[in-house]
């Protein structure tokens, strides 16, 4: 069975054509509306502003905002700290 699934998005009046897994369709459509959302709140603030423009500052939106939550959901301090906490604990069962 195949599970790819080939999807249009208008993004910012552009069509795209994507190849992508059936389950990631929910969440690439979500993105695509988020995005026109975005492009759709600069057009009406700033109507003269190229179109390129729009799309390079809610790219770096979006990209601002994933970095922000990989840097909060970094569990790996957390994980170092409770190996080096577990280590201890092995050293004082031992004795």
């Amino acid at each position: 069975m195949n599970d790819k699934l080939t999807i249009t998005l208008n993004i910012a009046g552009r069509p795209c054509v994507l190849t992508i897994e059936r389950e990631e369709e929910e969440a690439i459509r979500k993105a695509a509306q988020l995005i026109n959302s975005k492009i759709a709140k600069y057009r009406e603030k700033y109507a003269n502003a190229d179109p390129v423009d729009f799309l390079a500052v809610t790219a770096l939106q979006f990209t601002v905002k994933m970095l922000e939550a990989e840097k909060q959901n970094n569990i790996e301090p957390v994980l170092d700290r409770v190996r080096e906490i577990s280590s201890r604990l092995d050293g004082f069962v031992k004795e």
